[in-house]
């Protein structure tokens, strides 16, 4: 144990020297003084900005539109590579999302517009349509929106999300 703990403290040592005497991460400054590193506070950071988001870059984002529960249209920017589900909850959209896009429920069950199904590239999967068997309001086309990644081809996408949504693992 204590060969351990010299090998960590002479790692943490060596860390601490490959600092410059002022580095700074997130706002605080790192000095050493004595051998003993030191905290003290930085000009803050502003990670946050109160204005309005800026517009995404072209060719990174894709449109699509949302229909949610009460029937109210969000068209929407999707980031290429986001799944239907992380987009929903980027923009507020009530999805629930239960298991966190683990493939473990169903309550992020979404119902693509029919023009669109075919055009989906992502395949469905045997795993995909056993939670589906357990969804409300299961459609010819509904999917998981966890299970749909966003791709330049899925630009104009319209689908909406079922009335409710049902999670077994809630009896």
């Amino acid at each position: 144990m204590a060969s351990v703990r010299r090998i960590g403290g002479a790692l943490y040592e060596a860390f601490i020297a490959s600092r410059a005497s002022q580095r700074s991460c997130l706002g605080i400054a790192f000095h050493k003084t004595n051998s003993v590193p030191t905290l003290s506070a930085r000009q803050p950071i502003a990670l946050f900005s109160s204005s309005s988001k800026p517009e995404p870059p072209k060719g990174k984002y894709i449109n699509i539109t949302l229909v949610d529960r009460d029937g109210d249209e969000h068209t929407v920017k999707a980031k290429l590579g986001s799944t239907l589900l992380e987009v929903a909850k980027e923009h507020d959209i009530e999805v629930e999302g239960a298991c966190e896009g683990t493939l473990a429920c169903s309550t992020c069950h979404m119902i693509v517009d029919p023009q669109w199904y075919p055009k989906i590239p992502d395949p469905i999967t045997e795993e995909e349509h056993d939670m589906l068997d357990l969804a409300f309001g299961l459609t010819e086309t509904s999917r998981l929106g966890c299970q749909i990644i966003v791709s330049p081809e899925l630009d104009g996408l319209r689908l909406s999300l079922p009335k409710a949504t049902k999670d077994i693992r809630n009896k």
